[in-house]
Order: C-alpha cells, then structure tokens, then sequence
C-alpha cells in the first residue's frame, strides 16, 4: 500500500516532513510517482526508517509503537547513589512541570486569587475573636433590654452560649 510523506511523517512521528525528503535526496529512501506527488511503500516502513535513521534517546517513537500512557505515578525516589540518575527527559518535564506550577501560583497571587496563610489565618483568627465577642455580650445586653430577666435566667443564657462555643473550639458540634 502506498502512503504520502505527511502520512508518512505521522506514522513515524515525525513532527515535519522534511526528515522523509533527506531521506528521499539522499537515496536512502525510495519513492515511488503518484498522483498527489511522490508516495512511499506503507509495508515494512517502521523497519526501513531505523535501520536508516541513528536513535536518539529523545526521539518520539513511531505512532504505532506508541502505548497509551499509564497515569503518572508518584514520584521516584531520589537516587540514592550518583550513578543512579533520573533520565534527562524525564528530570527535564517534571522541571518544566514544577515551573509551570509556581508561575500559575505568582498569576493567581498577582491577579488576587490566591492569599499569603498568615494574612488568611490573622483574618479568620480576627473574625472568631469578634463573634466569641459578641455572643458572650448577649446575656449583658437582654438584661439591659428586658428588664425583667432575673439574673438566673440571665447565667442560663451565659452558660448556653458558652456551651456552644466550647462545641465550635473543639470540633464537636451536633447538628
């Protein structure tokens, strides 16, 4: 079966053509005339290409030896000796995928989505001392606006709301 060079090319995972056409001028690889130009022997064209072509340890391999990819795997340990480095490519992606990760972080902090924790938690520690606050002055403030709570109804709602915010510190709240 015969196949044009950009088929070619993306078998081989090729990301151009122009690999295939030096190929072809230097007579390494033969072509045949077709109708849309000149087109190459599908069968047996994986073979041909590497027993032609030298191997790098960085180039794709042809789309028909292509595995799909397993999801990523947590990261190997560090090498415990120094002979036993990662491969290149491999420290090489997961690098660029570290900088992409800090330079979203500085897009979001810049763009105000993103809060330092220590502003976060004086906000929200903020926040917790002002309501604790207020609801322990409800008790003062009934006996001010009703009159005629005695003072033991006034402790029953002092010690109710007090219950309830020992309830909130310690995470135990029903619902």
């Amino acid at each position: 079966m015969l196949i044009t060079i950009s088929e070619a090319a993306e078998i081989l995972g090729l990301k151009s053509r122009g690999s295939i056409y030096r190929k072809i001028n230097s007579n390494e690889l033969k072509t045949v005339p077709g109708s849309d130009g000149p087109m190459i022997e599908r069968d047996g064209l994986e073979q041909r290409w590497s027993s032609i072509t030298r191997k790098r340890s960085d180039s794709p391999k042809p789309r028909s030896e292509v595995k799909p990819a397993a999801a990523p795997a947590s990261s190997p340990p560090p090498p415990t000796r120094p002979d036993e480095l990662p491969d290149y490519n491999e420290s090489r992606a997961r690098s660029e995928y570290e900088k992409a990760n800090l330079l979203e972080l500085e897009r979001k902090t810049k763009e105000g989505q993103l809060l330092r924790r220590e502003d976060v938690e004086a906000a929200w520690a903020g926040a917790v001392n002002v309501t604790r606050s207020k609801l322990l002055g409800v008790p003062s403030a009934a006996k001010q606006r009703i009159p005629h709570l005695e003072l033991e109804e006034v402790e029953v709602l002092t010690v109710l709301i007090r219950e309830a915010l020992e309830e909130l510190a310690t995470g135990e709240v029903k619902a």
